[in-house]
């Protein structure tokens, strides 16, 4: 039995990033960071860096399964966070595994492409995680791009957000960092439309990782029990905090740092 005040279980499947910048080290960071311990399994392998990424490899399906088995049967897992999708095998086998966690607060980060090189996803695996994945998460965390992607460019964003809502998921966070707006604008719809906007100064460089960074540590709060609109917020808090103290690692992107003094 879990101690009460142990780091709740988050339980992560994601690339693996070598750069460290996004992916499962996202996760590891940012969930430990906010006060949980991460269980991260790889859904794909990348060859990237902080300037793009040149291929992604998914990991057998089977195996995926045989972790997350391992991991469920051994502890309570306290929420989900969900990262690159690489094909419709593994959104399948993703799916049985929150099945097997019903009520398990899951946040999913729809990585379709990088912002810089190969694509993570493609037609066929679009339409999987809107039939197979959408139905069973509570939070979809989409960037703007991500969010016209799988709503077919369906009408404004808030027209989009809804019909993401109506495949299953309870809540959106549209974020605004690939728009080109003076500040960075976040908005949470649920399946009735707007439930809040945020505003954020937007900071000077590109990072790597960003949004990794918010939905795992809004995983990490969900797990901690606080309600969607105060962990949306602590995670935002988090994210720009991380971002702010980044670091031009290599000689492109910034890489957030999500381990430091300025994030306790």
């Amino acid at each position: 039995m879990q101690a009460e005040n142990s780091r709740p279980p988050v339980l992560c499947i994601g690339g693996l990033d070598p750069s460290g910048g996004a992916g499962l080290q996202a996760d590891i960071e940012a969930v430990a960071s906010c006060g949980g311990h991460a269980l991260p399994i790889a859904s794909c392998l990348t060859v990237q860096n902080s300037v793009q990424a040149m291929s992604v490899s998914a990991v057998d399906t089977e195996l995926i399964r045989q972790q997350a088995s391992a991991l469920i049967d051994d502890m309570h897992i306290a929420s989900c966070k969900i990262g690159v999708v690489p094909n419709k095998a593994v959104a399948v086998i993703i799916s049985e595994i929150l099945a097997r966690l019903p009520n398990v607060p899951t946040v999913y980060d729809p990585v379709l492409s990088a912002s810089h090189g190969c694509e993570f996803s493609n037609t066929e695996t679009n339409k999987a995680i809107k039939e197979i994945l959408l139905p069973v998460v509570t939070v979809v965390t989409p960037n703007l791009s991500e969010l016209t992607t799988l709503a077919n460019n369906n009408g404004d964003i808030t027209s989009q957000a809804k019909s993401l809502c109506q495949l299953g998921a309870n809540y959106v966070l549209a974020t605004g960092a690939d728009s080109d707006s003076d500040n960075v604008h976040n908005t949470l719809f649920t399946g009735s439309g707007i439930k809040q906007e945020y505003q954020w100064p937007r900071l000077p460089h590109h990072y790597h990782g960003s949004g990794c960074t918010l939905s795992s540590a809004l995983a990490c709060y969900l797990a901690l029990n606080f309600d969607i609109s105060e962990a949306v917020i602590k995670a935002q808090q988090f994210t720009w905090k991380s971002l702010q103290n980044a670091q031009q690692i290599g000689h492109g992107q910034w890489i957030p740092t999500r381990i430091s003094d300025a994030n306790s």
